[in-house]
């Protein structure tokens, strides 16, 4: 079996309700019980989140604990999680590192241009590229932080 064939396992297992338990089990980044993802996802009954842990568990992405609480072992990168980076145990959008660059630049820029003679043309065109560089970078890391799964 190859990755590519692992990677359309989990695009087809981890949807819906599974991948918002997925979702969730990595923002809490710690072992997890049945009851509270159940109320903490709003399902019907603690048997649904069970059933979805156990798909987790099937998956090899998550261990079921002696206490039976669940934890997580693995973070694969499935449809909208291609879209965030694990940054020190916590996923950033990677969106977020262009805003901070752009915004960077620009701020950079400005108080360079205070400072040493640049051409009105110049300035304007490193400005401009610097500032819808920085807002096209905040806007898609707000649009996937406010994405929710959970």
């Amino acid at each position: 079996m190859t990755d590519r064939d692992g990677e359309e396992i989990f695009d087809h297992e981890l949807r819906g309700n599974t991948l918002r338990v997925y979702w969730f089990m990595i923002q809490e980044s710690r072992p997890v019980g049945v009851r509270e993802v159940q109320r903490s996802l709003g399902m019907s009954s603690p048997s649904v989140a069970s059933h979805h842990l156990n798909k987790l568990v099937n998956l090899a992405l998550v261990e079921k604990q002696p206490d039976n609480n669940y934890e997580l072992v693995r973070i694969v990168k499935v449809g909208v999680l291609r879209n965030f980076i694990g940054y020190r145990g916590v996923l950033l959008p990677r969106y977020a590192f262009f805003a901070v660059f752009f915004t960077v630049f620009t701020v950079v820029y400005v108080i360079l241009s205070m400072t040493l003679w640049v051409g009105p043309f110049d300035r304007l065109i490193a400005f401009a590229l610097g500032v819808i560089g920085a807002l096209f970078g905040w806007y898609e890391t707000y649009r996937l932080w406010k994405l929710k799964l959970v």
